[in-house]
């Protein structure tokens, strides 16, 4: 997997964001037929970037649009720089 891009990139502090994260290699989570394979889950969760601390909880993908795939936001203290990370377990 390759994440090229993430837009929006900035959202409200109330969080709840819909955000698309593009890249390569996000279809072999769906079946041919589009719906998710549960034998291997996609997570997703937002880390500060200044401690390294959770931002939120770590959410389950549910939307994988081709070689995208669609999250929402946690809550966030404004001004908070966070790095997305991206996991199978």
């Amino acid at each position: 997997m390759w994440v090229h891009d993430l837009h929006p990139q900035s959202g409200p502090t109330s969080g709840n964001t819909r955000i698309e994260v593009s890249g390569i290699g996000f279809t072999q989570f769906k079946y041919e037929n589009g719906t998710l394979r549960e034998d291997i889950p996609l997570f997703v969760k937002f880390e500060d970037s200044s401690n390294g601390k959770q931002i939120g909880e770590v959410g389950r993908i549910t939307e994988i649009i081709n070689d995208s795939f669609v999250w929402h936001t946690p809550k966030a203290a404004a001004g908070t720089m966070a790095i997305l990370m991206i996991s199978f377990n």
